[in-house]
């Protein structure tokens, strides 16, 4: 039996909308959506947030989150996400956190559900991929999931064992699309 983790990057310092990460939309913290997707899912076995952020830390351990601590050079605008997943899954090793696959799951993607992790994984592990990656129904990336086997992790590039789930979720980088869902989702 495979095991799957959770890893919310969530940094602070977001520029577009100051606290993006645990911007309240209707009474709650964006980034509660997230872990509570996770911590429904049938399949994640344990959430984790990797943070540079205290604010966000507490806010994460308040939902029921574990915390990885992420150095500020992996925390900036020029630093792509992988480096901050890698970074995790190297701490989770140093831990001796025993695991086969991980769910990076967007901070900023509140509408994501328990029912998106878990399908996103049994078509994963149905159709023997490496990696599933959450698309629109454009076929546009999304970015609100991505579903790695461990190893591939680290590779440089993406896996020629890789598949699409549609799945229409909306990214929050301004106070418009917090609007947009709170008249969406109330």
């Amino acid at each position: 039996m495979r095991k799957l983790i959770a890893i919310i990057p969530a940094r602070g310092g977001s520029k577009r909308l100051k606290n993006k990460n645990i911007y309240p939309l209707l009474g709650k913290p964006l980034i509660a959506y997230s872990i509570e997707a996770c911590l429904k899912s049938k399949h994640v076995a344990e959430v984790f947030v990797s943070t540079e952020d205290q604010v966000i830390a507490d806010v994460s351990i308040n939902y029921g989150a574990k915390i990885l601590w992420r150095p500020a050079h992996l925390a900036d605008d020029q630093t792509p996400k992988m480096m901050a997943i890698r970074q995790a899954v190297n701490a989770l090793d140093d831990q001796g956190v025993m695991f086969d696959d991980v769910a990076i799951i967007q901070a900023n993607s509140p509408e994501i559900d328990a029912v998106h992790i878990d399908s996103s994984y049994v078509f994963m592990l149905e159709n023997q991929l490496w990696e599933v990656m959450s698309a629109d129904e454009s076929g546009i990336q999304n970015a609100a999931l991505r579903l790695v086997k461990k190893d591939v992790v680290f590779q440089p590039f993406l896996s020629a064992h890789c598949g699409f789930i549609a799945i229409n979720l909306m990214d929050v980088h301004t106070i418009e699309d917090i609007h947009r869902l709170e008249q969406k989702m109330a």
